[in-house]
């Protein structure tokens, strides 16, 4: 029997997740994220892929993207790795998307709970006072539950409502918070009054952190900066507490902006969010012992997947390690991807095997 507890959403939860995904009760999803769920490729070279309609959701996107090839590639962790296993069948992409987001949830509800919100078709409360109705977050009804079995089950039974959609995006932005809880989440930024969701519908940092570490903090540096800012008050920077099972590299650290820490940087699996240009898009490899091994990090392969991109083949780019890129050949016909495993992998030369470079 599965142990699910199931409630309906009332107006002062949805005015809470309001203020807190956009700044006010006032509103509302853009129709980007409403038309989004987590819909595969048919190209047969991209099968693993999730494609992405239209700008502003990427970081979810992206963050459910790196955690499904996450259980693709490694799940198994005794088959050799070869590109067969970016070829799943429906069946088992769709499976490993299940697990995918069980395991976003379940870190959220710091391993011990977990919450799925999704539609009913009805609106479960009447809109009233400072609040603007969008026609889904007053129809959810939320399905807690204490268990990770029953959550992976009840999320199979499910994974339509994510995968067919229309609102699977959505449905996994609210999960996600409420999983993790309202207050947490607030507790988590740095200034109180922070947001989910910034300008234009894109996910902020704060998001694609909560998805990826459980964890809604503002920064992608290790633990915790304090700063004196005067009077004797100290400012607390708040960053990535422990090591991510999947990376970030970010453009902005090319340019001096940011530092990631090696929480991110060198994250349990090979898997890393590319963050360019307010844009996320996902690296990957094959070899799990890349982060461990010396050796394999030497010359090493690197799979690129934009789902925004209308991607139609498959983008290997070879990473050399051994050799140095001379300091004249970065400039500003290099490419942003380029300049992003440089971050990690500083002054390597990068191949990419024939494909047009993208710019």
């Amino acid at each position: 029997m599965l142990q699910i507890v199931s409630k309906a959403i009332d107006i002062s939860l949805a005015k809470e997740l309001k203020n807190l995904l956009f700044g006010s009760s006032l509103c509302c999803f853009s129709e980007e994220w409403k038309i989004q769920s987590f819909t595969f490729n048919n190209i047969p070279q991209l099968k693993y892929g999730i494609v992405q309609k239209k700008g502003g959701p990427c970081g979810v996107l992206a963050a459910v993207q790196a955690c499904v090839l996450q259980q693709l590639i490694f799940a198994d962790s005794n088959r050799n790795k070869d590109t067969r296993c970016l070829q799943p069948s429906e069946a088992h992409r769709t499976k490993c998307l299940s697990l995918a987001l069980a395991d976003i949830l379940w870190r959220a509800g710091g391993h011990e709970k977990a919450l799925v919100a999704l539609p009913s078709g009805r609106q479960q409360f009447t809109p009233t006072g400072k609040y603007k109705a969008d026609g889904i977050l007053e129809t959810l009804i939320l399905h807690s539950a204490m268990r990770y079995e029953d959550l992976v089950v009840f999320l199979q039974q499910n994974i339509h409502q994510f995968e067919i959609g229309p609102y699977g995006c959505i449905l996994l932005t609210v999960s996600v918070i409420l999983s993790r809880s309202i207050n947490l989440v607030r507790n988590d930024f740095d200034v109180l009054t922070n947001r989910l969701i910034g300008s234009h519908g894109y996910c902020t940092q704060e998001l694609v952190n909560l998805l990826l570490t459980g964890k809604a903090v503002s920064n992608v540096f290790n633990n915790v900066i304090e700063l004196d800012s005067g009077n004797g008050n100290i400012t607390i920077l708040k960053g990535i507490t422990s090591r991510s099972d999947i990376g970030l590299l970010s453009l902005f650290e090319h340019y001096d902006v940011c530092q990631v820490g090696c929480y991110l940087k060198t994250p349990r699996y090979p898997i890393w969010l590319v963050c360019s240009e307010s844009h996320f898009s996902v690296l990957f490899c094959l070899e799990k012992d890349l982060l461990s091994d010396w050796k394999t990090g030497r010359r090493f392969d690197l799979y690129y997947y934009d789902g925004l991109a209308n991607q139609d083949e498959e983008i290997r780019l070879t990473v050399d390690t051994t050799q140095v890129c001379p300091e004249n050949k970065e400039n500003d016909l290099t490419p942003p991807l380029e300049h992003c495993i440089r971050t990690k992998w500083q002054g390597a030369v990068i191949d990419w095997n024939g494909t047009e470079p993208i710019l």
